[in-house]
C-alpha cells in the first residue's frame, strides 16, 4: 500500500526549511519545556494508517562529550534533506538493508552492557548501537517517501573536529597461484608463528624465539633477506612487487590471473610494525618532490631504479599476510565491504558497526583520470579500521578494480560527519 503524508506534532517546520544550510550544527534549539516528554511519529492514527511504526519518545537529557554534540530536531531535519543516495550510487533506501545486516550481526556479538564508545560524559553501550541500527532497518521500507523519519527517530550527533577522509579501494594485480617464468614475487599468507596477544599488558603481534617473545619480522626481514621463503607460506605469486606494496596498504586485492580468471586475497594478519608512506620515504631522502608523492610517481621512480626498490620499500617496516578466498573484500568487523558505504575509522572515535550521515567533496573520474570534484552525502556505515586511521580521520571505501583508483587514490577532504543513535536507545539503554 502507497504510504500516506505523515503529520507531525512539530510546529515552524516550514519556517526551518527555509534554511538550506548544508549539514551543520547551528540552529537555535528549543526551549526545555517544548522538548520535554514530546512526544512525535504517528499522532494522527487516521491519516497515518499506513504507518505501523510506534511513537516515539524525546529523550530528557542527551549525553554530550568533547568529541560530540547533539543536534535538535530541526536541525536534524534540515540535515536528512541533503541526503543524497543517488549520490553514493544507490537508488532506494532499501539498498541499504544487507550492509546495515552485516553490522548488526558484528554489534550483536559484542558484550551488550559494555560501552562501544566511551567518553567524559557520553557512553554509548553495544546494545544502544544494535537498538539503533536494528530501527534503522525497521525504517528503510518508509524512507523512499518519508525521509525525515531519520530525524524524528534519531539524534545526530555531530563531530567537534571534522575528520579527515581519504579513500581505498580493491586493487586488481597480475598474479599466478603458482611460480612461473614472470610471476617471481611472493604474496604470503599468515605464518604459523606469528601470535597475537597481551605482552606487557598491550596487546601486539609477535613471535617466540628459543622462549623469548620477539617483534615479528620485518618487511627487510621478508623481502630482503628471505626469513619467510621455502615455508610453504606463498599463496600465489605476483608480476610486479610494488603491486604487492600496494596491495598491503590496501589491506585486499583482486588477483588477474594467467588464464584470465580471478581469485581475491583478503587481509589474513600484520606483523605489528608502523606503517610508512612509500612516497614520504623517498621524499625525505630526496628522491622525490614535495606534491609528486602518488603511487604513479613512485614507480616511475623504480622504473628507472630498480637496484633501489626493495631497501627503500623495507623502510615501510609494516607487512600484511593475506588468505586467499572466493569471498569479496571484507572489514574488520569480518563481513564484506560495501562501495561508497563502508568507512574505516578509528574505534576509539567511531564504534565499529556504527551508523553515520556524512558529507564530502570526492574526485569525479573519466577515462582513469580525475577531471573534478562531486558531492557525496549519505549514509555511512562503520565497517573497517586502518593502521594509519587515527583520531578524527576516515577511510572512505570506494570499490573493486582499477577502474575506481582515479578517485580512491585523490580523496583528501574534510568531511562533515554524523553518529546516528536511535532516540529510543537513548531513553531505554
Amino acid at each position: 500500500m502507497k504510504l500516506l503524508l505523515l503529520a507531525f506534532c512539530l510546529v515552524g517546520l516550514t519556517a526551518c526549511m527555509k534554511d538550506t544550510s548544508v549539514f551543520r550544527g547551528t540552529a537555535e534549539a528549543p526551549p526545555e519545556k517544548e522538548q520535554k516528554d514530546r512526544v512525535i511519529g504517528l499522532c494522527q492514527p487516521g491519516i497515518t494508517k499506513g504507518l505501523t511504526l510506534r511513537p516515539v519518545r524525546e529523550p530528557e537529557v542527551l549525553p554530550v562529550c568533547d568529541l560530540f554534540f547533539p543536534l535538535n530536531n530541526d536541525e536534524g531535519r534540515l540535515n536528512t534533506t541533503r541526503l543524497d543516495l543517488k549520490s553514493q550510487g544507490l537508488s532506494s533506501w532499501t539498498a541499504l538493508e544487507s550492509p546495515v545486516q552485516r553490522s548488526l550481526e558484528y554489534a550483536l556479538n559484542m558484550p551488550q552492557g559494555e560501552p562501544a564508545l566511551a567518553r567524559p560524559g557520553m557512553s554509548i553501550t553495544w546494545a544502544q548501537v544494535v537498538k539503533s541500527l536494528s530501527e534503522f532497518l525497521d525504517l528503510l521500507p518508509h524512507l523512499d517517501e518519508h525521509p525525515e523519519l531519520l530525524a524524528n527517530r534519531f539524534v545526530w550527533y555531530g563531530m567537534n573536529k571534522k575528520p579527515l577522509m581519504t579513500g581505498y579501494y580493491t586493487p586488481e594485480i597480475e598474479a599466478s597461484l603458482t611460480r612461473q617464468p614472470g610471476y617471481e614475487f611472493p604474496i604470503y599468507g599468515v605464518p604459523g608463528d606469528l601470535r597475537y596477544g597481551r605482552v606487557r599488558g598491550i596487546k601486539r603481534f609477535y613471535r617466540v624465539e628459543k622462549g623469548k617473545v620477539r617483534s615479528y619480522y620485518e618487511r627487510g626481514d621478508v623481502d630482503v633477506r628471505g626469513v619467510l621463503a621455502g615455508r610453504g607460506l606463498e599463496i600465489a605469486w605476483a608480476k610486479d612487487p610494488i603491486d604487492v606494496f600496494y596491495m598491503q596498504v590496501e589491506g585486499a586485492g583482486r588477483l588477474r590471473l594467467p588464464d584470465g580468471s580471478s581469485r581475491n586475497v583478503l587481509y589474513g594478519a600484520k606483523n605489528g610494525h608502523g606503517f610508512r608512506s612509500l612516497g614520504r620515504i623517498l621524499h625525505s631522502k630526496g628522491l622525490l618532490p614535495k606534491g609528486k608523492l602518488s603511487k604513479e610517481h613512485v614507480r616511475q621512480y623504480f622504473s628507472k631504479h630498480p637496484e633501489k626498490m626493495f631497501q627503500l620499500m623495507a623502510e615501510n617496516r609494516s607487512y600484511v599476510f593475506f588468505r586467499l578466498e572466493d569471498a569479496p573484500p571484507e572489514g574488520t568487523i569480518g563481513k564484506p565491504l560495501t562501495p561508497m558505504v563502508s568507512l574505516a575509522t578509528d574505534r576509539k572515535l567511531l564504534p565499529l558497526g556504527s551508523l553515520l550521515a556524512f558529507e564530502a567533496e570526492i574526485p569525479e573520474a573519466q577515462n582513469g583520470r580525475p577531471v573534478g570534484k562531486r558531492t557525496v552525502a549519505g549514509i555511512g556505515l562503520a565497517q573497517d579500521t586502518g593502521t594509519a586511521i587515527r583520531g578524527p580521520r576516515l577511510d572512505y571505501y570506494i570499490g573493486e578494480g582499477n577502474e575506481v583508483e582515479p578517485v580512491a587514490n585523490n580523496i583528501m577532504t574534510e568531511a562533515t560527519v554524523y553518529l546516528l543513535i536511535s532516540k529510543e536507545a537513548l531513553i531505554n539503554g
